[in-house]
């Protein structure tokens, strides 16, 4: 982001058009400034700002400082900067851009890389990151060598809601609310992706439980809704640290993007 310096003249006006100042100049035409690329606005001059671009700055964190011909400071627009630097605002810059889906897909898959990797060296996996479909392949097989079908779509259910549960209390945690996450629409569904990659680090306490279920072999498998909720208590903290985490690297990634 960059400091945007405005030399305003007779008859410049200044409006939001979508993401972007729009700045028209008689006998010239109109230029954009993409407001995720501005970090503050310098102002000299006569030029008509709307209502709507000074909000638009205020709400994003921009500070509009207005200068007299002579230097002079004449006012200030101050903004919400805090919530610049936080994640809701980093989310709406990135769908800003007209490349977000493809740019957001690298960051996801490079996330879900390491955490294949991190799930295959905790198999004692050794060698490249195993990837998704032979990893989930196998999981699957192994599944159903110990449990029906039905139980492991049980399992898989119940997880998921409860991971569900944790990734959506992490969001509001960090600032995106349910009125924000709306906000943002339905191109981003962080709730499901954050679920998704807290999933795999879940794999290896399902197959230590389902172990000690089938343990002497043969034994009856005792396995209830209860069981399963002590097993994810039991793995609650690793995942509220690992989720806060993937939410810091987030941050950061948007921050240089």
């Amino acid at each position: 982001m960059k400091p945007f310096y405005l030399n305003g003249r007779t008859g410049m006006t200044v409006a939001l058009d979508g993401p972007a100042l729009r700045v028209l100049a008689p006998g010239r035409a109109a230029t954009l400034y993409p407001l995720q690329r501005i970090s503050r606005v310098i102002t000299s001059g006569p030029a008509a700002w709307s209502t709507e671009a000074l909000l638009a700055c205020a709400e994003r964190g921009i500070t509009v400082t207005f200068l007299a011909r002579d230097g002079a400071i004449q006012a200030y627009l101050f903004g919400e900067a805090s919530r610049r630097e936080g994640l809701f605002c980093r989310l709406r810059d990135l769908l800003d851009r007209p490349d977000w889906q493809a740019r957001y897909s690298d960051w996801y898959r490079a996330m879900e890389s390491r955490a294949r990797r991190a799930l295959g060296k905790r198999l004692g996996l050794a060698g490249e990151v195993p990837p998704r479909g032979r990893l989930e392949a196998a999981l699957a097989e192994w599944k159903q060598r110990h449990v029906s079908p039905a139980v492991g779509r049980f399992i898989d259910r119940r997880l998921n809601g409860l991971l569900s549960a944790l990734a959506a209390e992490l969001l509001a945690e960090a600032g995106l609310t349910a009125e924000r996450a709306r906000g943002l629409g339905e191109r981003l569904r962080l709730t499901e992706d954050l679920s998704r990659l807290l999933t795999w680090d879940l794999q290896l306490p399902v197959i230590e439980l389902l172990d000690r279920q089938l343990s002497p072999p043969g034994a009856p498998l005792r396995l209830d809704d209860a069981e399963l909720v002590r097993l994810f208590e039991g793995q609650s903290q690793r995942l509220r640290r690992l989720g806060r985490t993937v939410l810091n690297r987030l941050h950061g990634w948007l921050v240089e993007l």
